[in-house]
């Protein structure tokens, strides 16, 4: 696998001012999975990310380097760390001679491409798990059915384990989930027995 210079920023929990990294990534055949810093992504549809950590299923934006220098959003801010190992083929690509005094901390990634760990990952999948597609579905597109299983996923979850900033994030999707499901058992009125 080739390296390519990659701009990645954690969305869940965050606007646009997300931490942020600029580093080697390493796509796989389909480039729809990404090895970074030691961590797996694949591509998806998200709510404000392109990319899923496998792993803790926080959203992220990948994306190529621009040569403008406008990776972060428009509205975001915040340092992005760049790799020291890539900051010759940064300032190349940007045409820089120097990086711009407190918009970037040097920082040392893992820039093995963590194939072993997204086979572990893919493996440790059964045929029985969740269908990770019904958390970016629209609510009011949701069957019954579907609505129960996001509801035990989201209730499932170890909240502790995730960044501080996405807990609100999960528990007010499950709040949401939750009152839909009122509503629904409200409008459903029970059978009849004959």
């Amino acid at each position: 696998m080739k390296a390519e210079l990659i701009y990645v920023e954690l969305k869940t929990g965050y606007g646009d001012n997300g931490p942020a990294w600029i580093g080697n990534g390493f796509y796989n055949r389909t480039r729809k999975t990404v090895y970074f810093n030691g961590q797996v992504f694949c591509r998806s549809q998200g709510i404000s990310g392109n990319h899923i950590d496998l792993e803790t299923r926080e959203e992220y934006w990948i994306s190529g380097v621009k040569k403008k220098g406008t990776d972060r959003h428009w509205a975001g801010s915040g340092t992005i760390m760049i790799d020291e190992s890539v900051i010759v083929d940064y300032l190349e690509l940007r045409g820089l001679t120097s990086l711009t005094k407190g918009k970037y901390e040097i920082v040392t990634l893992d820039n093995k491409t963590a194939t072993e760990t997204s086979k572990q990952l893919e493996n440790s999948k059964s045929v029985g798990d969740f269908n990770d597609s019904l958390r970016f579905k629209e609510i009011s597109d949701l069957t019954d059915t579907e609505l129960v299983e996001l509801i035990d996923y989201y209730d499932n979850l170890d909240l502790t384990s995730i960044h501080k900033k996405a807990r609100k994030e999960y528990i007010d999707k499950i709040n949401e989930l939750k009152e839909l499901e009122k509503i629904r058992e409200v409008k459903t009125p029970p059978s009849k027995s004959a």
